[in-house]
């Protein structure tokens, strides 16, 4: 596996590089935090990327930082289930890496939501993941809006229900439906099925 390289930039163009390692062009798909000022980047100065090297079945693609923390993020970012690559990209792409972990830490569902391709099931599933993760705090505040919302999350942890399935059905629980008893019975009846 790829895991860092170094050389000169070839060629440049919005979220792509090219980069000349000792004769060796490896095609390296970046954030814009990777300045280019039009698409011209000075070919005689060096620079080094953390890379992340993204294997299927029909492709092999290196995706480059600046450091290796950013590295870390993304990898954390596409191990959540339903957040490829290109998403992981997406979400780098739109702030500093202290402005996405305090998104995730501070339970910013719209922060996420903001990003082409995110919406809201994969913005409270990243926060669900990833916030014992990069902050040691493992409350769910996030799935609870106050009130009731936190005593129907009590009551279906209390029964044996995973964060990850209390997140997928709360979203689902129909506006209608208001009385605590009621969402309990909902809840119920759906994740039975599921």
């Amino acid at each position: 596996m790829i895991s860092y390289l170094r050389g000169k930039v070839k060629l440049a163009r919005w979220g792509l590089i090219i980069l000349d390692v000792h004769g060796v062009g490896y095609k390296v798909n970046v954030a814009p935090q990777i300045k280019i000022k039009n698409n011209i980047v000075d070919t005689e100065e060096e620079i080094e990327l953390y890379i992340h090297q993204h294997i299927r079945e029909d492709s092999d693609d290196l995706y480059g930082f600046l450091s290796y923390q950013e590295l870390e993020l993304f990898e954390m970012l596409i191990s959540v289930n339903g957040v490829g690559p290109k998403a992981g990209m997406n979400i780098m792409a739109s702030g500093k890496t202290d402005r996405i972990i305090t998104a995730i830490s501070s339970d910013d569902v719209s922060f996420f939501t903001a990003i082409s391709g995110i919406g809201k099931k994969a913005a409270t599933k990243i926060i669900l993941d990833l916030k014992s993760k990069v902050s040691g705090d493992k409350s769910i505040n996030v799935l609870s809006g106050g009130g009731d919302s936190d005593d129907l999350v009590d009551a279906l942890l209390r029964l044996g229900y995973k964060n990850s399935e209390i997140a997928a059905i709360l979203m689902k629980i129909p506006d209608n439906i208001s009385d605590l008893e009621e969402k309990v019975r909902w809840c119920l009846k759906h994740l039975a099925k599921s």
